[in-house]
């Protein structure tokens, strides 16, 4: 894999790009009178390889930092209100899913209100919408959206010492009810997957706003439903003036599957989240910053002191600055808290119930083509815990797409 990851990079950097300029798309395909359109991305990320520490995890079980991504979607539009989108994804030329599949109706000709129907793009967040490499600042994600806690929807702790033992160890984490067989936990929110269900959406020049009823949860999204449960999700943003936007999110659902063995009052134990996300742009200047808060409802069979919900919260700053058409400088600081319990370990003293980290990740990219992109970074890991508290990362990524 690292061999290939290499020979990726040094085609797209060196002998690759030349003709690829003549040959490949640098714009969207259009056909059928332009009713058709068609985009595509491919992106290689090479990293260091991260056994032990498991920093860049993702709930797919890979390294964020050494990948190979491509992308193709379309969208066709045989009616001035009716729309069909559909993207496919591959990661590691394993075969493609489906990452986005849904119909866009606007049913109003003079307002800027539609309705989106199967796996939907979220509404929650600003991050959760950038899909594409090509729109990140750096070449790490930010903590909420792709570090895994050690909570999972398919087996829980009976008490809060379950729990604690777990503290950073969400890539393969275990608790006495449900399945037994260590796995990956969950993330606050999942920057790998969209939900399904259905979506409306309206916007202004100075506003928007949008609400979906989804069949998995932030952390979890799914196709088929597996507890009964969904969630309610929500965003409005406002753009006071040029280049500002600030938002505001929540969402609430139901997020342990059904084979858990539990009474029924526990089946539908929910996360509940509230974000806010701000951006600024000006000149050559970028700057934005998020907010998670993330309450999970966990169906202890002995409680802590601190009753059954747990929390984290995702804070993070980013900002990217251009000091030529082709150059730009970037980096990103970010931390993930946690609520604390208390049980018998850590001699009885409340503690965290997840390992708290942070994340600082600088770097700077060059535009080879207009559509093509390099860059590199440096990220820096820390965890509050016995199990590999530090780790530093060099990455490379180049991305192309039409």
């Amino acid at each position: 894999m690292r061999a290939f990851l290499v020979a990726g990079i040094v085609f797209l950097v060196t002998g690759g790009v030349a003709p690829a300029e003549a040959q490949l798309p640098s714009e969207p395909i259009r056909a059928l009178d332009g009713r058709l359109v068609v985009t595509g991305e491919a992106s290689v990320t090479l990293g260091r390889e991260d056994e032990e520490a498991y920093f860049n995890y993702t709930d797919y079980e890979r390294n964020a930092l050494r990948t190979l991504r491509l992308t193709l979607a379309a969208q066709w539009q045989p009616a001035d209100r009716l729309a069909f989108v559909g993207e496919l994804r591959s990661v590691d030329l394993e075969s493609a899913g489906a990452y986005a599949a849904y119909v866009r109706v606007r049913p109003f000709a003079a307002v800027r209100f539609d309705l989106q129907a199967g796996r939907i793009p979220p509404v929650f967040g600003a991050y959760s919408r950038r899909s594409y490499t090509s729109d990140q600042l750096v070449i790490g994600y930010p903590l909420a959206y792709q570090y895994l806690t050690s909570l999972r929807t398919d087996s829980v702790p009976a008490n809060p010492d379950d729990l604690l033992f777990m503290r950073g160890r969400g890539w393969r984490s275990g608790f006495p009810v449900g399945s037994l067989t260590p796995g990956p936990g969950v993330p606050l929110i999942s920057a790998f997957r969209w939900d399904t269900g259905v979506e409306g959406r309206w916007s202004s020049d100075i506003a928007e706003a949008a609400v979906a009823v989804t069949t998995g949860t932030l952390s979890h999204p799914l196709v088929a439903d597996d507890n009964g449960s969904k969630q309610v999700s929500g965003r409005v943003a406002f753009r006071p003036a040029v280049g500002l936007v600030i938002g505001a999110s929540g969402a609430r659902g139901g997020w342990i599957s059904s084979e858990v063995p539990l009474p029924e009052g526990d089946r539908h134990r929910e996360q509940s989240a509230l974000g806010a996300d701000f951006e600024y742009s000006r000149d050559y200047w970028i700057v934005r910053a998020e907010m998670v808060w993330s309450l999970w409802n966990v169906p202890f069979a002995i409680a802590p002191p601190e009753g059954n919900r747990v929390s984290a919260l995702g804070t993070w700053v980013e900002g990217r600055y251009r000091f030529s058409p082709r150059w730009y400088l970037a980096g990103r600081a970010d931390r993930l808290g946690f609520s604390k319990i208390t049980g018998t370990a850590f001699n009885g003293v409340p503690t965290p119930w997840e390992a708290p980290v942070v994340r600082y990740e600088a770097g700077g990219g060059v535009y080879i083509l207009r559509n093509v992109i390099a860059r590199a970074t440096v990220q820096f890991n820390h965890r509050d815990s016995s199990r590999a508290r530090s780790r530093t990362f060099f990455a490379g990524q180049v991305s192309y797409w039409f």
